[in-house]
């Protein structure tokens, strides 16, 4: 009992701190009379559980407020220490560190527990020193920190402010800074937010063999994307002969007005019902192939 008022509280300050809300009923959709439920299960040396609810104050009284409760709990050490990188490269904002011992600063509670893992010290010796490697290679160096201040460090020695590196190289640093020292390991589970933003179609390639890569070797990564590229990618990958096969599992959101959301789960993401990059890219195609053809006609047209 006591184990579970624990988690009660925890959960009641840190959900709002993370979706930066001051009260917990915005987490749960308006007019949906049904309780929100998250359950997540954890397999280590012991099975591990965390199950709880979101009740909806009534429609009659008052919709500010809502209530949580646990389902389920059990000891949970390691299982909880994830790894979140949002959609906004994070090695500019390391000044957000310092500042929040201060001052109140209205950012996302994800974001300072992200730069608190970066700026951990490198391991001598790590899970996955070719991961790295393809990393170092891609973006010219090494992420370093110094003075509250990180940058890149090359070959030679010189170092560039990591504000003059492309954004889309930052987050590839990022994930070799994490790497380096311990913060993402085979035991802990990397949830990612839209890591194609800022890459071009080159670099979202090179990062998706990486993660595949890792993936392989057994680290569990979760991304949230809208990519059609990413997930053309990762289909490619899982199709490669390799002496592993790519574990990958493809997830899709749909919610009708009124109704609770749904999770389709498939092997393949082409079977799923509702891909919105999908859809987009075909009507985007559509689009296209009407403008070329209308075009090609006037041309036509002119020349006679």
């Amino acid at each position: 009992m006591t184990n579970q008022i624990a988690w009660v509280s925890t959960l009641f300050k840190a959900l709002p701190e993370v979706f930066l809300s001051s009260q917990l009923a915005p987490l749960i959709r308006w007019n949906v009379q049904e309780r929100a439920q998250v359950t997540a299960d954890f397999w280590s040396k012991s099975s591990e559980q965390l199950s709880f609810n979101l009740t909806p104050a009534s429609l009659q009284t008052d919709q500010n407020k809502s209530s949580i409760g646990l389902e389920a709990v059990s000891a949970t050490e390691a299982a909880f220490k994830p790894v979140y990188i949002p959609a906004k490269e994070i090695l500019t904002l390391n000044w957000m560190s310092p500042a929040s011992e201060q001052v109140v600063i209205p950012v996302e509670r994800n974001y300072l527990d992200l730069l608190a893992q970066l700026r951990l010290l490198a391991l001598r010796k790590t899970e996955v020193p070719d991961a790295i490697q393809s990393l170092t290679d891609i973006i010219g160096g090494e992420i370093k920190e110094e003075e509250g201040r990180y940058y890149l460090a090359d070959m030679s020695g010189r170092q560039t402010a990591i504000s003059m590196v492309a954004e889309g190289l930052r987050k590839f640093g990022t994930l070799q800074k994490l790497l380096s020292n311990g913060s993402l390991t085979k035991q802990t589970t990397l949830f990612w937010d839209e890591p194609e933003a800022n890459l071009n179609p080159a670099l979202l390639r090179k990062l998706a063999a990486i993660l595949a890569a890792l993936a392989r070797q057994g680290f569990q990564i979760i991304l949230a994307t809208h990519s059609m590229s990413l997930l053309k990618e990762f289909h490619i990958l899982s199709r490669q002969k390799t002496d592993k096969p790519l574990p990958i599992r493809y997830f899709g959101l749909n919610a009708e007005d009124g109704q609770p959301t749904t999770v389709v789960a498939r092997d393949d993401f082409k079977f799923l019902p509702d891909v919105v990059a999908l859809e987009a890219e075909l009507e985007q195609a559509d689009d296209l192939e009407e403008i070329f053809a209308r075009e090609d006609r006037q041309f036509h047209a002119d020349s006679n």
